[in-house]
């Protein structure tokens, strides 16, 4: 009887991830239409270190990207670089990484909930995970940031696995390591994170290995080492280290305001958190989708359910000095709302440590429903409630791929992976670029060769957080709608493309954008 039990969730568990990976996988690369400026940038980045061994700043391997002046993280870029050699640089190319992280996320958030809970509350999250309106969006395309998630529930996965079988604190220790190069927030959600949880399996006198411990401890310390570095370099403590193999880079400016202890005592920070973590948005239609959420609008009470179950448990086996996952999950839980807490202008990315927990909690809460139906033998409620969830899922699904895409495209300047290729193609010395155009966009479809970037590049804001560019190669950036040059060609939104039909220009649409020349 065991055995066909094990049988039958294994079958269903299955079916469940097929379904999540579909959904991540149908028009990949056409759903979202077009390329963010963030993306873009990090694809630039994987492109310009594979063919010429420096980032776009002149860096060989830099742990932290210049980019566009404030930085920005670099595992993405180094991740997209085999995928770039095999298929060259694309929309696909540069996403691939945060799509097969997200697909291998749904099997290990199944085996985290086998270990902490129960096999039917792993089915439960699983499910809730494959159709999760702000996974399945993370997953489609690659801001840098989102690949954070994916490193934190892989080293909280080894992280439990650990705790009765040691060695996998060496790859708990790695896998966290590797985060802190997926976006800057987890250098504060990390420690805080693996110091708490260690303090509870010390109180808790958890036996640990001496040697893996160790172990672990170095792994972590070398990976962040040169994260370390790059903080006594920005803070003017050390100079920059430039190397022909590695570098740690000064960056034009430091954003290390957004992260201060000051955000505490202002109430717009916990207004911000209750928007992400209670009514699912940050307005930004890439983060989230209206009258979706990012867990459906009807998970909070199940959230709020399974706060409930998991405080109960942890406070009976506290009482009782019983070890308690509870109790380890609160810890990691309550370290990420704490750091989202003090980052000023919270967002779904910027909080993306605490979505999985959320998810947990969500979990433990439809389980208890559960087991309230099947104890009141009305479990057709239940019945009833994870219909509700399909059929949000189904309503979502056809709204993504459908409208939402067709308003998304704007966002991410649809119609560029076209227009630029084809101005490439037309003679002329100049192309004027509309400033709605990030250069970062125009460097990714022209493949701009980084030696003439580095060359040619003037800045209009030089120092500052978030560079803007004047011109590089034949690109001008400095595009005035008054003062028309017969002789050059302009690449501009579809919508000023009157103005140069006016004046006799001949006009190639794509999409959002237009090419006009004569």
């Amino acid at each position: 009887m065991k055995k066909r039990i094990v049988n039958r969730e294994t079958v269903i568990a299955f079916i469940i991830v097929c379904l999540g990976i579909f959904i991540r996988m149908v028009a990949f690369g056409s759903v979202p239409d077009g390329l963010n400026q963030d993306e873009a940038f990090a694809g630039y980045e994987a492109f310009s270190l594979l063919h010429y061994g420096v980032d776009s700043a002149g860096y060989h391997n830099p742990c932290y990207f210049v980019s566009w002046g404030s930085g920005m993280n670099v595992l993405e870029s180094y991740l997209a670089i085999p995928f770039v050699k095999i298929l060259g640089l694309s929309v696909i190319s540069v996403r691939l990484p945060q799509l097969l992280l997200a697909c291998c996320s749904l099997p290990v958030f199944y085996l985290l909930l086998k270990e902490i809970l129960d096999h039917k509350a792993a089915l439960i999250g699983l499910f809730l995970l494959s159709i999760s309106p702000w996974h399945i969006m993370l997953s489609r395309w690659g801001l840098e940031s989102n690949l954070a998630p994916a490193f934190l529930l892989f080293g909280l996965y080894f992280f439990v696995k650990g705790i009765r079988e040691n060695f996998y604190f060496i790859l708990s220790a790695f896998l966290f390591g590797i985060s802190l190069y997926a976006y800057s927030i987890m250098w504060l959600v990390v420690p805080l994170t693996l110091a708490g949880m260690c303090t509870y399996l010390l109180v808790r006198k958890i036996k640990v290995s001496f040697s893996y411990a160790l172990t672990a401890v170095l792994i972590l310390f070398c990976l962040a080492l040169p994260l370390m570095l790059f903080l006594l370099v920005n803070q003017g403590v050390i100079p920059e280290i430039k190397t022909n193999f590695f570098s740690v880079p000064k960056l034009v400016s430091m954003r290390d305001s957004e992260i201060s202890l000051s955000n505490l005592f202002s109430l717009s920070s916990y207004k911000n958190f209750l928007q992400v973590t209670v009514f699912q948005s940050d307005g930004l239609p890439w983060n989230s989708v209206e009258h979706y959420g990012l867990y459906y609008l009807l998970a909070l009470p199940f959230v709020i359910l399974g706060i409930v179950c998991f405080s109960k448990n942890a406070w009976r086996k506290f009482r009782k000095k019983e070890f308690s996952y509870e109790i380890l999950l609160f810890i990691g839980a309550l370290c990420s709302g704490f750091v989202c807490l003090l980052i000023a202008g919270l967002n779904v990315n910027k909080a993306n440590s605490l979505h999985f927990y959320i998810l947990i909690f969500e979990t433990v809460g439809l389980r208890e429903a559960y087991r309230l139906c099947k104890e009141k033998n009305i479990f057709s409620l239940y019945q009833t409630l994870i219909a509700s969830y399909l059929l949000s899922f189904v309503c979502f699904s056809v709204f993504y791929f459908g409208d939402y895409n067709d308003r998304i495209s704007s966002d991410f300047n649809a119609g560029l992976e076209q227009a630029i290729p084809f101005a490439k193609t037309l003679e002329s010395e100049e192309i004027l670029v509309d400033s709605s155009i990030f250069y970062s966009q125009v460097l990714f479809f022209d493949q701009t060769p980084t030696p003439e970037y580095l060359n040619t590049v003037e800045y209009t804001n030089y120092p500052s957080a978030f560079l803007k560019v004047s011109r590089f190669g034949k690109y001008n950036f400095s595009l005035n709608y008054d003062q028309l040059e017969q002789d050059k060609i302009y690449l501009i939104p579809k919508e000023n493309s009157d103005i140069f039909e006016t004046d006799g220009f001949s006009i190639e649409e794509f999409k959002n954008y237009v090419v006009a020349y004569r």
